[in-house]
């Protein structure tokens, strides 16, 4: 969701054009016809949108911002704290992610892709394209189209193996949410953390009741209790979890649990017969 201090911010509250219809089209116009920026230019760019993090003043801000834009049309992550700040409608989010992507993915070229897949966080000019892959997926996960974001997240493993953007939790209950067991289970298989992880270990206990295999589902369940016993009253709803997502955590602790509460709950809510199942467990 975007916020910002009033109904059209930074636009023009004169025009009758729809914040996002004007975003739709200025992206619109930069995929379909990119300026070739100097190295010069991507520099000052990146330098202005730092100054525009820095200062607290929202106009000064968005003026840094546009002063990038102007030196770099397609600077994603300029374009990404721009959509931070307005104030566009749900409906848009989507469309729009969905052009940063294109527009970040024909900046740094199809060969990037070929050449480079598996190990993708390591070259910095492709981290915009997989800032703005992660924020779509974030985005329709929130907006409740699981199936479009557990591509993306797919899709940011199948480019970065080693998940240094975090979303093999999102991706593994996104699946669990879905039914997709056995694509759960090559996510599993590939990043051992059952017993470390408080997203893994829970993730497995609905696993193994999907299976229909009660007695691996009560070991699952025991592992996940001694891992992190916060997580079950959240997912029972005996608890509600805090509006805010913590800064950082231990594992095994409430805050781990905070941070993973969203996309657990959203895949155990899809089966009420697992957590009736859950509430009928007692704790030894």
């Amino acid at each position: 969701m975007s916020i910002g201090p009033n109904e059209t911010f930074p636009f023009d509250p004169a025009s009758n054009t729809h914040p996002g219809d004007i975003v739709l089209t200025m992206l619109n116009s930069i995929l379909e016809d990119p300026r070739k920026v100097t190295d010069d230019d991507e520099t000052e760019a990146f330098r202005l949108l730092e100054q525009a993090l820095e200062t607290e003043d929202m106009d000064e801000s968005v003026e840094f911002m546009l002063k990038a834009l102007d030196h770099d049309p397609s600077n994603v992550d300029v374009h990404l704290e721009f959509l931070d700040i307005a104030c566009i409608d749900d409906s848009y989010q989507i469309p729009i992610l969905e052009l940063l992507e294109k527009i970040a993915r024909q900046k740094i070229g199809e060969s990037l892709f070929q050449e480079n897949e598996g190990h993708f966080w390591g070259l910095v000019e492709t981290r915009p394209y997989m800032r703005v892959l992660e924020c779509l997926a974030t985005e329709c996960h929130y907006q409740g189209d699981l199936k479009k974001a557990l591509l993306c997240w797919e899709q940011m493993l199948k480019l970065n193996a080693n998940d240094n953007q975090g979303v093999r939790s999102s991706l593994l209950l996104s699946c669990l949410a879905l039914g997709r067991l056995k694509k759960a289970d090559k996510i599993f298989a590939q990043y051992d953390e059952i017993g470390s992880s408080c997203s893994f270990s829970w993730a497995m206990v609905l696993k193994r009741f999907l299976e229909q295999n009660d007695e691996l589902a009560i070991q699952a369940l025991k592992t996940a209790r001694r891992q992190n016993k916060y997580m079950e009253s959240f997912i029972k709803g005996t608890r509600k979890p805090p509006m805010e997502l913590p800064n950082h955590y231990a594992i095994g602790s409430r805050e781990e649990a905070v941070s993973c509460v969203d996309a657990m709950t959203i895949a155990w809510n899809q089966y009420p017969e697992a957590i009736h199942w859950l509430k009928l467990q007692k704790k030894k």
